[in-house]
């Protein structure tokens, strides 16, 4: 990715990005203040959608099945978070190396914030591994934002060729 190689977008896409990266921080760190009986409660019930699923593959521990959507969901919201904080980043700087480290400094800062949100909520706790299962799906989504981007570069190359 060269320096400046392309141009911020339009103010409106700079907002619509802004607000949708705004709006996902509050549905993470939203999360993170459930007190621990709501953030189990809000689990049961995606557990309860899912078990067949599990059943298909011979899984029927309500336990295991909790734990690995809850990872699941750490994972997801994440790599979710990198791309719409990619998209945010590029319509306000253009396509640049300031782009992935502003985005990088995302995926590392709003994890360790979420814990430590948790550290103060009521039968929460805050835990090192989830910091890292939320880098780790974070950098997914910026491999996942890269590639996009990459596809979307090319993809202009071609139409200007023709």
């Amino acid at each position: 990715m060269q320096e400046g190689s392309a141009v911020p977008t339009s103010k409106a896409a700079r907002v619509k990005w802004t607000v949708a990266f705004v709006i996902w921080l509050c549905i993470i760190w939203g999360h993170s203040l459930m007190a621990g009986d709501l953030s189990s409660f809000e689990s049961s019930r995606f557990v309860f959608l899912v078990r067949p699923f599990f059943e298909l593959f011979g899984c029927n521990d309500e336990v295991l099945m909790t734990f690995v959507i809850r990872k699941t969901a750490h994972f997801s919201e994440y790599a979710i978070l990198a791309v719409i904080a990619m998209a945010m980043f590029t319509s306000w700087f253009g396509n640049s190396r300031k782009v992935v480290l502003l985005t990088i400094l995302v995926i590392v800062a709003v994890p360790c914030i979420d814990e430590f949100i948790q550290l103060h909520v009521p039968d929460r706790a805050g835990a090192v591994t989830d910091v890292f299962l939320d880098i780790c799906g974070g950098v997914f989504g910026l491999a996942i934002a890269l590639l996009i981007a990459h596809g979307q570069r090319r993809s202009r190359r071609g139409r200007l060729t023709e």
